[in-house]
């Protein structure tokens, strides 16, 4: 092959390479290094083994027993027992009250009602009385007035 590339030849050449026109070797040189240099890594997330990042959990350490979780003595059971009964009986005496509370509203909505009915049953005789529906001026009912109005319908054709 001879020295000399053709046009076609450096076209192909400029689409793979960076071509330094115009410039000293080592400009070249120090072009490429350059380049070279500034090439992007992947992020460190994106490569499977790195030295940097720690590839497994900690191992955990063998629990060691406090000195606070042995066993409670008689006293402090006693102490939980009694705190316990105490938690209770409060409790109680709250749904006792509330229980108490209810009644007292029942009975007071019972005595209302009581009196209201009372009152309307003096006031009875002084309402006037609800009068019966006003009846229609035409006595038929719904099925023999349309039935009527069909045989009127086919009388005037």
């Amino acid at each position: 092959m001879s020295e000399q590339l053709d046009a076609d030849d450096f076209d192909e050449l400029d689409a793979f390479f960076t071509v330094f026109a115009g410039s000293s070797i080592e400009d070249v040189t120090y072009a490429k290094v350059f380049w070279s240099s500034v090439t992007l890594q992947p992020p460190l997330e994106s490569r499977l083994v790195s030295a940097s990042i720690s590839q497994r959990l900690k191992v955990a350490g063998d629990p060691q027993p406090s000195l606070e979780q042995s066993t409670p003595n008689k006293e402090e059971e006693d102490l939980l027992e009694t705190a316990h009964r105490r938690q209770r009986a409060a409790e109680k005496q709250k749904y006792l009250e509330m229980a108490k509370k209810r009644q007292d509203i029942m009975a007071l909505l019972k005595k209302q009602r009581e009196d209201r009915i009372k009152k309307e049953m003096v006031s009875r005789p002084y309402k006037p009385r609800k009068r019966d529906k006003p009846e229609r001026s035409d006595s038929r009912s719904p099925p023999e007035q349309s039935r009527q109005d069909a045989e009127e319908v086919r009388r005037l054709i």
